[in-house]
């Protein structure tokens, strides 16, 4: 089996499809473009993708990750060539390499994602608001479960928030938010806590997720060994 770690972005109306759908996407593509995939072992085999961390239905993603297993070695730029040929507008192979096989998936590492909300207008409380959830101790959020609702304290989860005002009423706020298997917090969650615009409706907002981290030698990184301040400069 080998090991092959891909870089992609999910952008325009695709960003609408949930993430059952990106991933039969990607397998039916795969295997339009006849890349010997792997499966797993067992009574249902599945194909060996696995996706670094599920980006929200409506959210761009400028650098997702998918940890491809295949059967047989392929050239990367091979690989890439041939998805790029069978996927739709709006999903797009940039990077790909081959990583050790023994190498766990990037799932299991992340552990932060930065988001990039564009949004107009600018409500002249904002600012104030950032503040005050960056120097709280505790922002408590109500989440809505299957069964009830549970009210969380989500400030851990929250490393960084950074706005800056654009040309008119239109800003731009990065977020610095916890992901990954030890809990986290949603980009439109941290929006339901901040003044918006007027009470007139009418606030616009987009969000990208620009990229996924993991902590190295106690400092976030991209795979690619970006940190998040350089996404800021």
């Amino acid at each position: 089996m080998y090991h092959y770690l891909l870089t992609f972005s999910k952008r325009g109306d695709l960003r609408f499809i949930s993430h059952l759908d990106l991933l039969r996407t990607f397998v039916r593509s795969a295997r339009r473009a006849g890349i010997p995939i792997a499966c797993s072992k067992g009574y249902n085999p599945q194909p060996k993708f696995v996706f670094a961390a599920p980006l929200a239905v409506g959210i761009e993603g400028e650098n997702e990750y998918l940890d491809l297993y295949l059967k047989e070695p392929w050239e990367t730029d091979k690989i890439s060539e041939s998805l790029n040929m069978q996927l739709p507008a709006g999903l797009k192979v940039h990077k790909i390499r081959q990583v050790d096989l023994n190498r766990p998936p990037l799932s299991a590492t992340v552990g932060a994602a930065l988001y990039k909300v564009l949004f107009s207008p600018v409500s002249p409380d904002l600012e104030q608001a950032l503040h005050d959830i960056i120097s709280a101790d505790t922002v408590l959020l109500e989440r809505k479960g299957k069964k009830d609702k549970k009210t969380l304290n989500i400030r851990p989860f929250i490393y960084l928030l950074s706005m800056k005002k654009l040309e008119g009423e239109k800003g731009v706020l990065f977020m610095l938010l916890a992901t990954g298997n030890k809990g986290g917090t949603r980009p439109q969650e941290i929006m339901s806590l901040l003044p918006l615009g007027d009470s007139g409706g009418r606030t616009k907002i987009k969000i990208f997720r620009k990229d996924l981290f993991v902590m190295y030698n106690n400092r976030f990184k991209t795979p690619e060994g970006l940190s998040p301040s350089e996404y800021l400069e």
